[in-house]
């Protein structure tokens, strides 16, 4: 009957979607680039003057923390 567009309640199977490869791709990929912000967070708080990776060095007086 599913084919002249009559459906009966509760009958058939419900299209429940599953993951797929796509979406592990697209995990991995947000995964990658959280590690990649957080290694650029770390070695900027490094070379930053303040520790504030999102601060800058001032132009002539450049220092790199040991």
């Amino acid at each position: 009957m599913s084919q002249f567009g009559m459906q009966m309640p509760g009958g058939g199977q419900s299209n429940k979607s599953t993951p797929d490869v796509f979406t592990a791709l697209i995990f991995v990929g947000v995964v990658a680039m959280g590690v990649a912000i957080g290694m650029l967070w770390v070695n900027g708080a490094k070379l930053a003057p303040d520790g504030m990776p999102l601060n800058v060095q001032a132009e002539g007086d450049i220092k790199i923390a040991k």
